[in-house]
Parts: structure tokens; C-alpha cells; sequence
């Protein structure tokens, strides 16, 4: 804290001449500490203007871009202007024993502050806020995994990578809203070449069902997570097939097939080449 120049002879006939002024201050960059004062009583010490001086809590909170994280009490002090300027007289516990002996602050004040909940929730309003922001996050990655579990336990008989062409064939199937019998007939097929057993059609329509219109990029990286190159191309020909077994692709399939193929680290070269495949 800055020192200043002689204190004010109200202040003088409150404090010892060991006591000083102080700015609060605050500082720069992207992480930043300021300290700030908050109203708690009048004394009876005057102000020199014909006024009182005013009891503060003196606090630093840390932000972070302006996002307050945490904030510490630092003690009491004393201001001039009922804690709203920035300059202030630091109070040490002893002087506000003294204080309190003296009756210049009122008696049910302790004589080392407390953190108000006002103050708590000023301070730790950025914690709060990014803790929900992560514990939301968890929350969509959870039920994600929960929706992935529950379409693979439906793929009777598919293990493994099967699942996982089944699952991306029904993502791409779902990915324009509307379900063609080509598609579900082009799934049925793959599945028995997958897995050996025949899917009847209305299993297949209720994997579609499951499937989700809006895939997020949690999911997408699910779909390729821990394969290797040969499988990650079989995966993006059973999305593409699915895709254009009825003639036409839509912006929603190519948005779909964009998504996929750059999860997987396919370009667009390589899958025009799959396309030619077909």
C-alpha cells in the first residue's frame, strides 16, 4: 500500500501516529487483484468536514478478465467518505479492541470481521458461474454416454466396430429427418454382412429412432475414438452409402458427412474417391 502525506487530525485523535492512508487499488492484466471497501457503521471519530468517519470491511477479490473468482477479507478501516472512495485508514484488531473499549464503533461489532453473504456473492459469482458451466458440460457428456449405451444394447447381436457402423449408418439415415425405406433396407443389409444375423426392419427404424438429429461433437469423436485407419474409412463408406442410397443428398447429409469425415481425418479428396467407389 502506498503511504501519504500527514492523516487528518480527526484520524489522529483515533489512531496512533504509527496509522496511514491507502488507495485501494487495483491490478492489470488478465488475472487482477482489487481491493474494495464495503459499509459496515459509523464511528464517532469525525471526518474534519463536519461528517463522521465510516467502519469498512476491506476486501481483495482476484478476477480473471473481470469474472471475479475469490474474494478475502483483509480487515477493518476507516474512510472518509462512508467506504465509497478509495482511500482509507487500515484498522489492526488491537485498534479495534481499543475502539470498541472506547465505544467509537457499535459494541456488537467483533473485533475481527466476518465475510457478509453479500460480499460472498459478489466474490465468488465467477467461481460459481464456471463450476456450473463445467458441471453443465458433465452433465450433457454423461447423458450422451448414457443415450451411446442404450442404442449399442439395442444392436442385438453387434459387438465392437459393428456397433459403431450400425450406430453411424442410423446417425446419417437421421441426419436429413426423414427415414427411407432405402435406408433402412440398405441398414438391414449391412447388418447381416456386419454381424450375421438379419435386423428386421422395424429394429432398424427404432435404431434410427434413437439416433440423434442434433450429433455433437462428443459423440462425433465417439464414433472414431480408438480405431484405426482401415476402420475409419469403413465407417465414413457406411455413412455415405446410407446417404445417397436414395438418389440425392441433402445439406443436413453433407453437413453430417462434413462433420464425420474431419472427426475421422478424412479429406475431401479421399471421400470423393469413396463416393466414385459406390
Amino acid at each position: 500500500m502506498r503511504k501519504f502525506g500527514t492523516i487528518a487530525a480527526a484520524a489522529l485523535l483515533a489512531l496512533t501516529a504509527m496509522s496511514h492512508e491507502a488507495e485501494a487499488r487495483r491490478g492489470g492484466g488478465a488475472i487482477m487483484e482489487s481491493e474494495q471497501l464495503h459499509f459496515v457503521a459509523l464511528t464517532r471519530t469525525g471526518n474534519g468536514a463536519g461528517g463522521q468517519m465510516a467502519l469498512c470491511h476491506l476486501s481483495t477479490k482476484s478476477h480473471f478478465f473481470g469474472i471475479g473468482l475469490w474474494r478475502s477479507m483483509e480487515g477493518y478501516a476507516l474512510s472518509y467518505d462512508n467506504c465509497t472512495g478509495q482511500q482509507y485508514i487500515p484498522i489492526s484488531p488491537e485498534r479495534m479492541q481499543a475502539m470498541l473499549r472506547a465505544g467509537d464503533v457499535p459494541p456488537s461489532l467483533p473485533v475481527e470481521p466476518k465475510m457478509q453473504i453479500p460480499q460472498l456473492v459478489t466474490g465468488f459469482a465467477g467461481t460459481a458461474g464456471i463450476g456450473a458451466t463445467f458441471a453443465l458440460f458433465g452433465l450433457i457428456k454423461l447423458f450422451a454416454g448414457m443415450r451411446r449405451r442404450r442404442r449399442r444394447n439395442a444392436m442385438t447381436g453387434a459387438t465392437g466396430f459393428a456397433q459403431r457402423v450400425l450406430d453411424v449408418m442410423c446417425h446419417a439415415a437421421k441426419a436429413d429427418g426423414v427415414v427411407d425405406p432405402e435406408e433402412v433396407k440398405l441398414i438391414a443389409f449391412a447388418s447381416q454382412k456386419l454381424t450375421g444375423a438379419a435386423y428386421p426392419a422395424d429394429q432398424i427404424e427404432r435404431l434410427i429412432g434413437m439416433a440423434g438429429t442434433k450429433v455433437s461433437d462428443e459423440e462425433f469423436r465417439a464414433f472414431g475414438a480408438g480405431l484405426n485407419a482401415h476402420q475409419k474409412e469403413t465407417l465414413m463408406r457406411g455413412a455415405l452409402m446410407v446417404t445417397v442410397s436414395d438418389g440425392t443428398i441433402t445439406q443436413s447429409e453433407k453437413g453430417f458427412l462434413a462433420r464425420l469425415a474431419a472427426t475421422l481425418g478424412i479429406s475431401a479428396l479421399e471421400m470423393q474417391g469413396m463416393l466414385r467407389s459406390l
